[in-house]
């Protein structure tokens, strides 16, 4: 006996059509599970701690010009100044939680800063951090 009519399914249908749904659902949620485990954590941490990788970078550049300011002033030449993360730590210019990402990634790096045109400083900041690096960094500028 069918159990067709002309205004419905037959429960094989039913039956295969919903097996097709769970699979689509078990596979979704399998990869939004992937997406969050790899996105997921650097998004949290952003949202805890306050810090992300470009905003490190941009406090970076803040600290190392009021560095300059203050201890530099208008002593600067022509060439390009390496003001490290550890030298601003220790004149209490920035602080260790000021390079952390999250519990789970903590940041070192440097900045670049010479002199533009009319006597103003231009700071360009680089961090190397666990799971992110700024784009040129070099490495030996930190001593290693």
């Amino acid at each position: 006996m069918h159990l067709i009519n002309k205004h419905g399914w037959a429960l094989n249908q039913m039956i295969l059509y919903g097996a097709i749904l769970l699979v689509a659902l078990f596979f979704v949620s399998f990869f939004a599970s992937q997406l969050s485990d790899e996105f997921g954590d650097v998004f949290k941490n952003s949202i805890t701690s306050g810090n992300t990788y470009s905003s490190i970078e941009s406090d970076l550049s803040s600290a190392a010009l009021t560095y300059m300011e203050k201890y530099y002033k208008s002593e600067i030449g022509l060439g390009t100044i390496t003001v490290t993360t550890d030298n601003l730590m220790r004149y209490g210019i920035l602080h260790e939680m000021d390079l952390e990402v999250g519990t789970k990634d903590s940041c070192e790096g440097y900045v670049l800063v010479k002199k533009e045109k009319e006597d103003t400083l231009k700071a360009d900041a680089f961090i190397t951090c666990a799971k992110y690096e700024t784009e040129n960094y070099q490495s030996w500028r930190l001593g290693e």
